[in-house]
């Protein structure tokens, strides 16, 4: 993944272009923040027609609207509604040659429950254009024009390696300059007297082939208010997680953290849900894991439930994954999820909001 150092570089050389760039829009180590507009998609019947998806799509770039309807977001804000499908496009337009644009959503959105671009945000090599949003909201959520609404990192589009390694008597594989961590190589950046990763306590941590596991706190929260406000500092009630486990409901958004505390140099952390999990329809933070280098601090997580699931505390709900980054770094992660308090379960995002004047 490029560092924001060698993003900057690349759109010198022509490389990547980034058009309606925002004030410190690549303030982060590692990615860029998009916008939405003041302006969303939806559909305006229950049933949505797969045979249409293309169409859908041409009249969000084109903003001629026949199946969809088009809303307006305005200044006091919009309330999205649950069960509801929203399509947006950036107002950032972006273009590559030889890199792979990624979007993913904010956690600071995640955490109220808002999935953006829920299971498609890597485009393709010599992408052109607006990045179209996907916007599902678990709550009724007042949400505004011209928020940060997602990130997007460059990953090289890599050429078959003309040099190759030995994996095992019978297996070779190429050589390249970056890519993901094994497990066998997180371990070792475990260790060391300055290592890249640290993780305390390390007592329930699982080592994969190429991640490692994390596990659920006892404490969960669920908002108070029956309308999130994404300018507000929405009310949580905490819950414990019982001995023989607590049943998590459809329609409500479950706030966990990581009994592990993480800290990563050097690499870009990138968190999912386990697929046992997910197969039995309980989703951890699944629009919003990529991380910064430089975070640490406990893994805040948005959980939802499809159908009603008992939940027990301490297990294993999610895991980690590490990339490693192409180009110079002259920052660390410093934004408003670095170190949050073990206390702390909502959303920071309205610290973000409440001082800012939006434009129409």
């Amino acid at each position: 993944m490029l560092t924001s150092k060698e993003i900057k570089k690349q759109m010198e050389l022509g490389n990547i272009t980034i058009k309606n760039l925002s004030n410190n829009a690549l303030s982060k180590p590692n990615s860029c923040d998009l916008r939405i507009g003041n302006t969303l998609y939806t559909f305006d019947y229950d049933i949505i027609d797969t045979r249409n998806s293309f169409n859908y799509l041409n009249e969000v770039l084109s903003n001629n609207v026949d199946k969809l309807r088009r809303v307006q977001i305005p200044e006091e804000g919009f309330l999205l509604q649950p069960h509801k499908v929203y399509l947006a496009k950036t107002i950032e337009e972006v273009s590559t040659k030889g890199f792979v644009p990624v979007m993913c959503g904010k956690t600071m959105v995640s955490l109220l429950g808002v999935s953006v671009e829920l299971t498609s945000g890597y485009k393709n090599e010599n992408f052109n254009g607006p990045l179209i949003l996907s916007i599902i909201a678990t709550k009724p959520t007042i949400i505004y024009p011209d928020i940060k609404i997602a990130n997007l990192t460059f990953f090289p589009s890599l050429e078959t390696s003309s040099v190759v390694r030995k994996i095992n008597d019978s297996a070779l594989c190429g050589i390249y300059n970056s890519g993901m961590l094994s497990g066998e190589e997180i371990s070792k950046r475990m260790g060391g007297d300055d290592p890249d990763i640290i993780i305390t306590p390390q007592d329930n941590i699982v080592l994969n082939p190429n991640s490692i596991n994390l596990t659920l706190n006892d404490t969960v929260g669920i908002y108070s208010d029956p309308v999130l406000d994404m300018k507000k500092d929405n009310a949580v009630k905490k819950i414990q997680l019982g001995e023989d486990g607590t049943w998590f409901y459809p329609d409500e958004i479950y706030l966990g953290r990581t009994n592990e505390w993480t800290e990563t140099k050097n690499l870009v952390p990138m968190l999912s849900g386990r697929s046992s999990l997910g197969r039995n329809g309980l989703h951890v933070h699944c629009s919003a894991g990529m991380g910064s280098i430089g975070y640490k601090g406990y893994w805040h997580m948005g959980i939802r439930a499809v159908k009603p699931i008992k939940v027990v505390k301490n297990m294993k709900c999610c895991q980690l994954y590490y990339l490693t980054v192409d180009g110079d770094n002259d920052k660390n992660y410093n934004g408003y999820m670095q170190d949050l308090s073990e206390k702390e379960l909502g959303s920071p995002l309205y610290k973000s909001l409440i001082k800012k004047k939006y434009k129409k």
